[in-house]
C-alpha cells in the first residue's frame, strides 16, 4: 500500500497498490479528476486520489490472514457481490455500521454549540425517515454555513458530518473534497464555471468543503470571475440537492458580506454552525489530546490544572482568534523539540523518557526562563543619569505588580487589571525611548508581556495616504508589537487638526486596539507637553485608556556635565580644567533655556563630537605626531566656538516657561523634580 504525493497527479496525495513487478502496459484502472483511467508510467499499481479513499482501521495479522484465506467457490449460477454491485461511481458503498455520532465527538474538545447542532440534525434525518414512511414529505437541503476563527476545528467537523451523512444513508460515499478559491477559478474566460462544476462532480456523494469562502467575491466587487463560480455553485447545489452537500467557511464577519453577494445563498444555506473560539480548558484538552496522536505523552506531574496554568503562560488570549488549535500544536511541536535535544543529552533509551513531555519542554516565550530580574532590570534605569522621579514611578510601579501577584498566589482578593498605558511627556534627549525598553523588559521579567521587545513608530508608521488602509497599516503595527511595547513617538501629531480624517482614524483605530490587546500589549505616547496636553484636549477618550502621564524633566547643568563624562570616559577622553569650566557655563546657560530643540541629552553629545573635530584639527596644525595625553584630553580651544555662540545667542527665556509637569530649574540643581500622575475622573 502506498500513500503519498504522486507526480501523475500533479503532486496530490494518492493511495494505492505498488507493485512488486512491473506492468507490461502503461494503462492503470484508476480514478482522477472524474475519469475512469489515466496513464502512468510501467511500474506503478492500481491509485485513487487520497480524498477519494476511506480509513477504516489499521490492520491486524488476522485481517491479514482473513485476506489470504480462500473464499468458498460461489454456487452456480450465482455472481460474485462485486459483480452484483457493479463498478459504476454512481453505486452506494455501503454504510459503516459501526459509526457512533456521540463517541466521535466525545473525542472533540469545546465547540458545545456545534455538537448540540450536528446531534439535532442527526435525530432530524431520523424522524424525516419515519415520517416518510407515512408518505409525509419533509426533506430539506443539507447544506452549511462553518463560521469562526481559524483553528477552531471546522475542516475536522467537516469531515464528521460527511461521515455522519454517509452513515444515515444521505451521502453514498462521505468522502470530503476541500478546495479554496484558486481550485475553482480559472485563469481564463469561460473556464471558472467548468472547474467549479468539475469539483462539484468529484465531490458527488460527499461534501464539497469551501475554505475561506469569502474570498470567491468580494461585495462591490468587478470580480466577474468569482460571481461566475458563485452563481454555479447556487446552480450545483439545486441540480445534486440529493447527492451532495456543500460547506461554505470562513470568518463570520467576512461570511456575512459574501452572502450578500447573492440573495439565492442564505436561504440554499439554511444550516449555519457558529465555530466559538476554544476556552482556556479545550486548549488544555487539545494539547494532551495532540501529544498523545503523536506518540508522546505528557508527564503525570502535570495535572490538569497544571496544563491550564501552563496552556495560559504559553498563550495569551488576543492570540486564540487568530490560531485556537493550531496554537496549540506549535506549542506541542515546539516542546517535542525540546525534548529531543534533552534526551539526546541524558543518552537514554528507554521508551518513557523518549516518549514523555516534562513541564520544563514546554517552555517557551510564555515561560520566563532565563530572564533577568526585575532588581536587575530596575538596575539599568538607576544608572542613568537623572530622573529621579521617573525612577520612583517604575520603581513602585513594579513592586505593586510584584505584590499584586503574591496576593493572588496567596488566595487574597485583587481589584480588576489597571490599564498600564501611558504618557512620556518631555522634550527630545530626555530618556524617553530608553527608559520605554527598560520598562518593556520589566514588564517581562514580571510575566506581564510575553515577548519584552520595544516598536518605535509615529505617524508615518500609522497612517497610510488613502481612505480605508490607514485601519489597516495601524492593525499591522499594533500586532507586530504584541507581546511587547508600543512606543508612538510624537503621538501629538497623529491627528494635526480637526480636519484631520487621516489622523483621527489611526487614533480611533489605536484606541480600539490597546482595549481588545490589553492583556498582550503596552501603548506609550510620548511627545512634548504642551503638545501632548492639546491632544488629550482634542480627544477626551484618550485620558481613560492612557491613564497615567510621566513627565521627563529637562537635564540640569550638573546632569548634563555627569552625561558628559560618561560620553567621554567610553573614548578615555577627559576634559582640561579650563574646559570643564567653558561647559559648566555652556550648560547652564542650556539649562536655563526652554528650547523643545535643544535635545538635552543629544545636544550632549553633539557638542562633544563639535569639540573632538575641534581637537582634530588644533592637533593636526602641530606638524608633528600627538602624544598619548595631547589626544586624549579636550581644551578651552575645542569648546571656545560653541561657548562664543552660547554667549551671543538671544537672552534666554525662563526655565520652565510654558512647560508642564515641573517648576524651577532641572531634577539636580534643585532637587528632584515632582512626578505628576493624571487620572482619568
Amino acid at each position: 500500500m502506498y500513500v503519498g504525493v504522486a507526480e501523475f497527479a500533479r503532486g496530490k496525495e494518492v493511495c494505492g497498490l505498488r507493485l512488486d513487478v512491473k506492468r507490461t502496459t502503461t494503462d492503470c484502472d484508476g480514478k482522477y479528476r472524474g475519469e475512469r483511467h489515466f496513464r502512468c508510467t510501467p511500474g506503478h499499481g492500481l491509485y485513487i486520489p487520497l480524498e477519494d479513499a476511506e480509513f477504516i482501521a489499521l490492520a491486524s495479522d488476522d485481517d491479514f490472514q482473513r485476506a489470504h484465506t480462500p473464499t468458498p467457490a460461489a454456487a452456480p449460477g450465482t455472481a460474485p457481490a462485486a459483480a452484483k454491485r457493479g463498478t459504476s461511481d454512481d453505486t452506494p458503498l455501503p454504510a459503516p455500521s459501526n459509526f457512533d455520532l456521540d463517541k466521535e465527538l466525545d473525542g472533540i474538545a469545546g465547540l458545545e454549540e456545534v455538537k448540540e447542532m450536528l446531534r439535532g440534525l442527526r435525530n432530524a434525518v431520523e424522524v424525516r425517515r419515519r415520517r416518510s414512511s407515512f408518505g409525509v414529505n419533509d426533506e430539506r437541503t443539507m447544506h452549511m454555513l462553518f463560521l469562526g476563527n481559524p483553528g477552531t476545528g471546522k475542516t475536522k467537523v467537516a469531515r464528521l458530518v460527511a461521515r455522519m451523512l454517509h452513515s444515515l444513508g444521505i451521502l453514498k460515499k462521505g468522502q470530503l473534497i476541500e478546495v479554496t478559491r484558486k481550485d475553482l477559478i480559472g485563469p481564463h474566460h469561460g473556464e471558472t464555471a467548468q472547474l467549479t462544476a468539475e469539483a462539484c462532480k468529484k465531490a458527488l456523494g460527499g461534501v464539497l468543503f469551501i475554505d475561506e469562502a469569502y474570498a470567491l467575491r468580494n461585495e462591490g466587487s468587478s470580480d466577474s470571475a468569482g460571481q461566475e463560480c458563485v452563481n454555479t455553485l447556487v446552480k450545483e447545489s439545486e441540480e445534486h440537492a440529493n447527492d451532495l452537500v456543500l460547506i461554505l467557511a470562513g470568518y463570520q464577519k467576512e461570511m456575512t458580506t459574501f452572502l450578500a453577494t447573492n440573495s439565492g445563498l442564505s436561504s440554499r444555506f439554511p444550516n449555519v454552525f457558529n465555530f466559538a473560539d476554544y476556552s482556556y480548558a479545550d486548549l488544555a484538552s487539545i494539547l494532551r489530546t495532540t501529544a498523545n496522536e503523536k506518540g508522546f505523552t505528557v508527564d503525570e506531574s502535570l495535572s490538569e490544572a497544571g496544563l491550564l496554568s501552563l496552556v495560559q503562560r504559553c498563550i495569551r488570549a488576543a492570540e486564540i482568534p487568530k490560531g485556537n488549535g493550531r496554537l496549540v500544536r506549535n506549542i506541542v511541536e515546539a516542546a517535542i523539540a525540546r525534548q529531543t535535544n534533552r534526551v539526546f543529552s541524558l543518552g537514554t533509551v528507554s521508551r518513557g523518557t523518549l516518549t514523555t513531555l516534562l513541564e520544563e519542554d514546554f517552555a517557551g516565550d510564555g515561560e520566563q526562563q532565563g530572564l533577568d530580574s526585575v532588581p536587575e532590570v530596575l538596575k539599568r534605569l538607576e544608572n542613568i543619569v537623572g530622573l529621579d522621579s521617573v525612577k520612583t514611578y517604575a520603581k513602585q510601579l513594579m513592586a505593586q505588580l510584584q505584590m499584586r501577584a503574591q496576593r493572588k498566589e496567596a488566595g487574597l482578593p485583587v481589584p480588576a487589571d489597571a490599564s498600564l498605558h501611558m504618557i512620556f511627556s518631555g522634550n527630545p534627549g530626555t530618556g524617553k525611548t530608553t527608559v520605554a525598553r527598560i520598562l518593556a523588559q520589566a514588564f517581562k521579567s514580571l510575566g506581564m508581556l510575553r515577548v519584552g521587545h520595544l516598536l518605535e513608530v509615529d505617524r508615518a508608521q500609522l497612517v497610510a495616504g488613502y481612505a480605508g488602509q490607514t485601519a489597516i497599516k495601524t492593525k499591522q503595527m499594533v500586532e507586530s508589537a504584541l507581546g511587547g511595547v508600543l512606543f508612538v513617538d510624537e503621538a501629538y501629531t497623529l491627528v494635526s487638526d480637526d480636519r484631520d480624517t487621516f489622523g483621527k482614524e489611526a487614533l480611533d483605530t489605536l484606541m480600539k486596539l490597546t482595549e481588545d490587546y490589553r492583556d498582550d500589549l503596552i501603548v506609550i505616547l510620548a511627545g512634548y507637553p504642551a503638545d501632548m496636553r492639546k491632544l488629550l484636549a482634542r480627544n477626551p477618550g484618550l485620558k481613560s485608556r492612557f491613564p497615567s502621564e510621566i513627565v521627563f524633566s529637562d537635564y540640569s547643568a550638573d546632569e548634563l556635565m555627569r552625561i558628559t563624562e560618561t560620553f567621554l570616559g567610553e573614548e578615555l577622553l577627559k576634559l582640561s580644567p579650563d574646559a570643564r569650566e567653558a561647559l559648566t557655563t555652556i550648560y547652564t546657560i542650556m539649562a536655563s533655556v526652554h528650547d523643545r530643540e535643544n535635545g538635552n541629552g543629544r545636544a550632549v553629545r553633539n557638542l562633544l563630537e563639535r569639540a573632538k573635530r575641534s581637537q582634530a584639527l588644533r592637533l593636526m596644525e602641530l606638524g608633528r605626531k600627538a602624544t598619548r595625553d595631547e589626544l586624549s584630553i579636550l581644551t578651552m580651544d575645542d569648546f571656545e566656538e560653541t561657548l562664543s555662540e552660547m554667549r551671543n545667542a538671544p537672552e534666554p527665556r525662563p526655565h520652565g516657561f510654558g512647560q508642564v509637569g515641573h517648576e524651577g530649574g532641572g531634577s539636580g540643581g534643585g532637587g528632584p523634580s515632582e512626578l505628576h500622575i493624571a487620572y482619568a475622573q
